[in-house]
């Protein structure tokens, strides 16, 4: 004899279906026996409740994203800046060398 993993009721081991509860046996999900509708009702719902989670941790992850991002391109814009003597052009304060013309910014 087997046991319903559902609801725990002895079943035979050669039957698809409980019969107490419907849910699909070992047996028929072996066999593929297709799950009966009640069954396809609670597999969706709880896919549903577990695609919420995982919805509501992804809009916090990017939300903390783009706080990051918001914070990081306040401190680069905050930035002191030196003007290439070479092309005029403006560098971060610890530049060696200009981004843009290549030439020595005077910081060594």
């Amino acid at each position: 004899m087997a046991f319903c993993l559902k609801c725990g009721k002895k079943i035979s081991e050669d039957d698809y279906f409980c019969s107490n509860c419907g849910a699909r046996t070992e047996k028929g999900a072996i066999e593929g026996v297709s799950a009966s509708a009640e069954e396809l009702r609670e597999t969706f719902s709880k896919m549903g409740v577990e695609m919420e989670k995982a919805f509501s941790i992804a809009a916090k992850e990017i939300h903390e994203a783009f706080r990051t991002a918001r914070e990081n391109i306040r401190e680069s814009t905050n930035r002191e800046t030196i003007v290439c003597p070479h092309c005029g052009d403006k560098n971060a304060s610890d530049a060696a060398y200009c981004y843009k013309c290549g030439g020595k910014t005077g910081k060594k």
